[in-house]
């Protein structure tokens, strides 16, 4: 699979109109699925006869189901366990709750009049049934994509940052060249976060909003000096708001550094 080409966060062009647009990743970043996941999983155990080992796959989500039930099914066998755990998982979303500070993250992007993008691993109809049962309303989501792979559809919605808690998220962020923010609240650590690249890493998304802020002022800040760069002082009317998605590259903005498929579960 080829490299998505460098992102550059456009001023005005098809398919956008130039709005702040933050990707989101799913589980663990914004609800809490280990609840309906490990019941889906423990029925799915009792009717196969298979030890699945249920308190693994709840501890570290973020890889596709394929790959998560891999160690216990094989084949045909495989193929047939994810169709059935999906039949389980799907009557029981309703024990889906939202991560702390997620509702007010989505929030924040939207008050500003930005747009939402979850990029997710997870079956398609599941996230957006997930997504609805805890109270977020996203403006697109895009299923069945894990790691680098999700860069492609980053790019296609004009996103300027990708939030995610897990290391497939940071390098989902770098394959679409915006900004990576890590929120420590899955399986990964903040140092592991950071290593993989992260350019912020946050403790949870109750930090969020606060770090938007200083994104925002920031890119506006870039915004006026090169536009003085280029106009000379006279910006003008059509001078890009091109800074957004690489101010905080280096970590700029309140809580910068380290603060403290087809699909997934």
């Amino acid at each position: 699979m080829s490299q998505p080409t460098p992102y550059t966060p456009p001023v005005a062009g098809p398919g956008s109109d130039g709005r702040l647009v933050i990707g989101f990743d799913l589980d663990m970043t914004l609800i809490d699925s280990r609840r309906s996941i490990g019941a889906a999983m423990t029925a799915l155990a009792a009717e196969t006869g298979v030890p699945i080992d249920v308190e693994h796959i709840v501890s570290t989500l973020g890889p596709p189901l394929e790959i998560a039930l891999a160690p216990w099914f094989a084949g045909h066998d495989l193929d047939a366990a994810v169709v059935r755990f999906r039949e389980f998982h799907g009557e029981l979303l309703h024990l889906t709750g939202a991560m702390p500070g997620a509702v007010a993250a989505v929030a924040a992007v939207h008050d500003l009049g930005g747009r939402v993008v979850v990029v997710t691993a997870k079956f398609e109809p599941h996230a957006w049934t997930s997504l609805q049962t805890v109270g977020i309303s996203p403006d697109v989501v895009v299923g069945w994509l894990f790691g680098a792979a999700k860069a492609g559809a980053l790019l296609e919605h004009y996103a300027q940052a990708y939030v995610g808690d897990h290391v497939a998220d940071v390098a989902a962020a770098k394959g679409a060249g915006i900004v990576s923010v890590g929120v420590a609240t899955g399986s990964t650590s903040p140092d592991s976060l950071a290593e993989s690249g992260a350019d912020v890493v946050l403790p949870d998304l109750l930090a969020f909003p606060e770090w938007l802020r200083g994104f925002i002022e920031i890119s506006r800040m870039r915004e006026v000096s090169e536009g003085d760069r280029v106009t000379g002082g006279d910006r003008g009317p059509g001078v890009a708001r091109a800074g957004v998605g690489r101010v905080a590259r280096a970590g700029v903005g309140p809580g910068a550094g380290v603060e403290e498929g087809t699909g997934n579960p």
